[in-house]
């Protein structure tokens, strides 16, 4: 085969799939790569350059832009950037931007004879993702093989971290501090203390609708904004996304939520909870589940305005009983109870008293929104064991617009006996005060697509670190990582997922 220029070895997948198929007749050899090659380094090079020692044709795909969850500043190199790098090396024949997150569906069209992973990998059980078992499960069905390299190990990550200055200030500055007291096997180890917590989620369903539009010119005969609606999509939110959120991390979650007998949604809540949450609905008559339908522009998905669908009165006398009921039922059985109150009239004063004498370990989020505004501050709790709000929540609770935050966090902890509290301060990170300390960590957030759900992240992984009586500037840092995470999707697309929440710390941890 001759040389061919670099812009002829980039090539669409599905023209890859054909000219795979003709050299595989013509019995070439054909070996397989993927990566995300950001920031090409002697280590890549040294990769590519074995992996083509291996066969007669090497093939090379590059993780897109949108599926690169390496931390801040990453991708350095746009997609673009990354496949004319690779076709620059005389060792590839081909390269193709891959259109998913894992090497799984492209292994499955293409059918390698090798797929080829680097020496940093070192073996399937390694990698913290778990995506390299389903690549070796996918390269063994199409009758090919799973080879690793032997070369020097080079971390593209490490290598951004320590010379370009990927990060921003205030959390390189806090990771230098922070790894020298916590290395990263500690971190990740927090997730196996979990496994075994039974947790109790009350709360709120909320279904997100999310309509993309795109935007007409002003009517010319009043000042209305006209748009054309291009798709939908609906998420499941609220206390469900906590509930999810959580399900990644321990072997049971039990859910009490609140459905309207109108439009109640329950199907379409069952079908999106992980498997292993036990749903216990309530119904009230008077109303629907809570919809939250926000309408956007397409091209940035900016929020143009919402209409949301609910009864926000307090349950009825019968409701309430039924769900006291269930509670006194199951709140012995769970080790915690999460009270995720977005205030829309589920979690009643008489339920909240219950809650406060009885669950063994008591988590409080009490949510302000634009529906309650005010009127639903974590100070009408009674205790709690640990409390997850924002900073505008906190100082609704206080009733101090302007006043440090510090003192208002000692305030709410001495009325509610709370000694850990999580406030989050948006791009500022968070103040986590635990015993009488107050901790500070910086955000991890690299790429903001969308802020809402973040909290019930933060909330959801915190919660049972909390319990454990974990050290609480690790606590605080592996929330912030998981707000990190839950910021990249609109809306609650997607819950937590560990491997990813461990690969983010262990790269910001190198």
């Amino acid at each position: 085969m001759g040389k061919r220029g670099h812009s002829e070895k980039i090539v669409e997948l599905d023209a890859l799939v054909e000219e795979t198929a003709r050299l595989r007749k013509e019995g070439k050899k054909i070996v397989y790569c993927h990566g995300c090659f950001d920031l090409m380094h002697i280590g890549h090079i040294k990769y590519l350059q074995a992996a083509r020692k291996k066969g007669d044709i090497l093939i090379v795909t590059v993780t897109p832009d949108r599926y690169v969850t390496r931390g801040p500043g990453r991708p350095v190199f746009t997609e673009i950037h990354r496949l004319e790098s690779i076709a620059a090396l005389d060792c590839v024949d081909y390269v193709a931007l891959n259109q998913w997150t894992t090497a799984v569906e492209t292994i499955h069209l293409l059918k390698p004879d090798i797929y080829v992973k680097g020496s940093d990998f070192g073996s399937v059980e390694s990698d913290p993702t778990g995506r390299l078992t389903k690549e070796e499960e996918a390269i063994k069905s199409v009758g090919g093989e799973l080879v690793f390299t032997e070369d020097e190990v080079f971390s593209s990550s490490k290598l951004l971290k320590d010379y370009f200055g990927v990060l921003p200030k205030e959390l390189d500055k806090f990771l230098v501090d922070f790894t020298q007291r916590f290395d990263t096997t500690t971190v990740i180890s927090a997730f196996s203390k979990i496994q075994d917590i039974r947790i109790l989620i009350i709360g709120e369903p909320i279904i997100d609708e999310y309509h993309f539009c795109n935007l007409l010119q002003r009517a010319s005969k009043a000042p209305t904004v006209a748009t054309k609606w291009i798709s939908s999509e609906v998420y499941a939110g609220g206390a469900l996304a906590v509930a999810n959120h959580l399900a990644g991390f321990v072997k049971e979650v039990g859910f009490i939520g609140l459905l309207g007998k109108e439009n109640s949604k329950e199907e379409f809540i069952r079908e999106n909870l992980k498997p292993n949450v036990k749903f216990f609905p309530c119904f009230r008559e008077d109303g629907s589940t809570v919809i939250k339908t926000r309408f956007l522009e397409k091209v940035f998905s900016q929020k143009m305005f919402e209409v949301q669908y609910f009864n926000d009165y307090p349950i009825n006398g019968e409701v309430e009983d039924e769900v006291i009921n269930l509670l006194k039922e199951l709140i012995t059985t769970y080790d915690m109870v999460i009270s995720a109150d977005f205030g829309h009239g589920f979690i009643t004063k008489n339920i909240i008293k219950l809650l406060c004498k009885e669950a063994p370990y008591l988590v409080v989020m009490a949510q302000s929104n634009s529906a309650n505004l005010g009127f639903n501050p974590v100070t009408k709790y009674l205790r709690a064991d640990y409390i997850v709000i924002d900073h505008a929540e906190m100082r609704l609770a206080c009733h101090d617009q302007h006043g440090d935050l510090e003192p208002l966090i000692e305030r709410v902890s001495k009325q509610l006996q709370c000694f850990r509290i999580n406030v989050t301060l948006g791009h500022e990170g968070t103040i986590y005060y635990d015993n009488g300390i107050f901790y500070r960590v910086p955000v991890a957030s690299w790429k903001v697509v969308d802020t809402i759900g973040a909290g019930d992240a933060v909330l959801a992984i915190t919660s049972p670190l909390t319990y454990l009586g974990l050290d609480p500037e690790l606590v605080a840092f592996i929330g912030n990582c998981a707000g990190a995470l839950a910021v990249q999707y609109l809306g609650n697309k997607e819950s937590i997922d560990p491997a990813h929440l461990r690969k983010l710390i262990e790269t910001l941890m190198k």
